[in-house]
C-alpha cells in the first residue's frame, strides 16, 4: 500500500494519551499527523516519543489540517468545542475521543467503564485489584495512569477497566461497556459544561451503546441519577437503602442479599470509601468474579496517592493529603471521616464555576479553621463566611505555616482544596507532593 492509499488521521493533543493514540494509529497503517497548540520546545520530551513517520503541526490548531483527513482523534484534555474539532464535525469527518479509538482496537476485551464526579479513580483501581485477585489479566487505565490506547497496544486482556471523564465520553460513539458505573454527580467542570443537565448528559453517555445483556451500576443515594433509565440491566448500591443490590447492613457490606465482608475490615476509611467498595463489589459480581476474589481485593487495596493519605504527624497533629479532592463533592464526601471541630482545612485553587455554598452543610460544625489559597479564595470566603474562622493565605506554603501555628494535639490539617490545581501547580499530584514536603518540614521529618 502506498502512502497516498493509507487512511489519514489527525491526533489533537500530544500528552500521554495523544502519544499512545498516534502509536496505535501507526500500527493500524494510518498516515498520522499530531497537532498541539504548544511549541516544539515545550513538547521536546513528548516529540521524542513519537513513532517514526508521524508528522507534526504545532503552535496552534489551523483548520487547514483537516484537508484530506479521514479521522480526527482528540486527547482527553482537548475541549470538545475546540474550533478544529467543531469544523471537523461540520465537514462530516469522523471525530472521536482517544478512548473510543482504543476500545475499537480491542473488540474482544470486556470493558468496564467507571465515571462520576468523585471516587472514579478509587473504584477503577479497586476493580483492577479485585480482578487481579481472581487471576484475571486486568488492564487498568483511561483517565487514570495508563492511556486506553496504551492498553490496546500492550496485548490481550481478560478485562479492561477504564476511568472515563465527561470529556472522554463526549467523543465516544460506539463504546459499549459490559459493566458501566456512574457513581455520583456533583458540580464540577462547569467551566466546560454549560449546565448540570449538560454535565449529567455527558456522564450518562457511558450507557448509550449498552445492550440488554450488559449491566449499569448506579448510586441509589444520589437523587441526581434517579431519572436515568439505562438500556441495560440496572443494579444499585447504597449506604442506607437495604433494597439496593449492594448495601450496608449491621456493619457488613452486603451484595445480592449475602454478607460479603465486615466494613471494619476495609483498609479505606470513611463513608465515601464504603460506597466505593460497594460499587466495585457490585460491578465485580456482575462481571462474574468469584466472591472470595472480591473479598481478597477489598482487603488488600490500600487506596490511591493524594486521597486522604497521612503524610506527616508530629506534636499530636496529623497532616493529611487529599489533593485529589478537586471539587466540592469530593471534599464534602471526606469531611465526615474526621471528628467535629478538629479539621484545619486548606481550600482553594481554580474554582471551575462551582457554587461553594454547597460545601456549607458538611463543613458547619466540623472545621476548626479554613485556610484559603489560589484564585478561588474570594468566592470561597463569601460562600463560607461564618462556617469557621477564615484566613487568607494566598499560597500553600503560607497556609501550611499558619495551620502549623494554629493546630493543637488531636487536630488534623487537611489539604482537600475542592478546586483544580492549575493556577499554582502542574496538577493535583504536584500540589499533593508539595504539601507533603511542607508538612514534613514542619514536623521535622526528613
Amino acid at each position: 500500500m502506498s502512502t497516498n492509499d493509507r487512511p489519514r488521521a489527525l491526533v489533537v493533543g500530544l500528552g500521554t494519551s495523544g502519544l499512545a493514540a498516534a502509536a496505535l494509529l501507526v500500527r493500524q497503517g494510518c498516515h498520522v499527523t499530531a497537532n498541539d497548540h504548544r511549541s516544539a520546545a515545550e513538547l521536546a520530551d513528548n516529540l521524542a516519543k513519537l513513532p517514526a513517520g508521524v508528522a507534526t503541526a504545532l503552535g496552534g490548531h489551523p483548520v487547514e489540517l483537516l484537508e484530506g483527513t479521514d479521522l480526527v482523534v482528540a486527547s482527553p484534555g482537548v475541549p470538545w468545542d475546540l474550533e478544529l474539532l467543531a469544523e471537523a464535525r461540520r465537514r462530516g469527518i469522523e471525530t472521536i475521543a482517544e478512548v473510543e479509538l482504543a476500545v475499537r482496537s480491542m473488540p474482544a476485551v470486556p470493558i468496564v467503564g467507571v465515571t462520576g464526579s468523585n471516587g472514579k479513580s478509587t473504584v477503577t483501581s479497586l476493580l483492577g485489584e479485585v480482578a487481579r485477585a481472581a487471576r484475571w489479566r486486568a488492564g487498568v487505565g483511561g483517565n487514570i495512569g495508563t492511556a486506553a490506547s496504551e492498553l490496546a497496544l500492550a496485548g490481550t486482556w481478560d478485562v479492561a477497566v477504564l476511568e472515563l471523564s465527561s470529556f472522554q465520553l463526549e467523543g465516544c460513539t460506539t463504546l459499549r461497556p459490559r459493566v458501566a458505573l456512574l457513581l455520583n454527580l456533583s458540580p464540577d467542570h462547569l467551566d466546560r459544561h454549560p449546565s448540570m443537565a449538560h454535565y449529567l448528559a455527558a456522564k450518562a453517555r457511558i450507557f448509550a451503546h449498552q445492550e440488554p445483556s450488559d449491566f449499569a451500576v448506579l448510586n441509589a443515594d444520589d437523587s441526581a441519577l434517579s431519572t436515568l433509565s439505562p438500556p441495560s440491566r440496572l443494579a444499585r448500591f447504597s449506604l442506607s437503602n437495604t433494597s439496593a443490590e449492594a448495601h450496608l447492613a449491621a456493619g457488613m457490606l452486603v451484595v445480592d442479599g449475602e454478607p460479603l465482608i465486615p466494613r471494619s475490615e476495609l483498609p479505606l476509611l470513611g463513608d465515601h470509601n464504603a460506597a466505593n467498595a460497594l460499587a466495585a463489589s457490585l460491578a465485580a459480581s456482575r462481571l462474574g468474579i468469584a466472591r472470595n476474589a472480591i473479598v481478597a481485593g477489598l482487603r488488600t487495596f490500600q487506596g490511591l496517592p493524594h486521597r486522604h493519605r497521612v503524610v506527616a504527624e508530629g506534636n499530636g497533629v496529623r497532616w493529611v493529603d487529599d489533593s485529589k479532592g478537586t471539587n466540592i463533592g469530593a471534599t464534602a464526601a471526606g469531611l465526615p471521616g474526621y471528628a467535629a471541630g478538629t479539621v484545619h482545612l486548606i481550600l482553594g485553587g481554580l474554582g471551575k464555576g462551582q457554587d461553594f455554598r454547597d460545601l456549607r452543610p458538611t463543613a458547619e460544625g466540623r472545621l476548626a479553621r479554613i485556610y484559603l489559597i489560589g484564585e478561588a479564595a474570594p468566592e470561597i470566603a463569601r460562600a463560607l463566611e461564618g462556617v469557621a474562622p477564615l484566613e487568607w493565605c494566598g499560597t500553600l506554603d503560607e497556609a501550611v505555616r499558619r495551620a502549623a501555628a494554629r493546630a493543637r494535639p488531636g487536630d488534623t490539617v487537611l489539604l482537600s482544596p475542592a478546586c483544580a490545581s492549575f493556577d499554582q501547580f502542574r496538577d493535583y499530584a504536584h500540589r499533593g507532593e508539595e504539601y507533603a514536603r511542607l508538612a514534613r518540614a514542619v514536623v521535622g521529618e526528613a
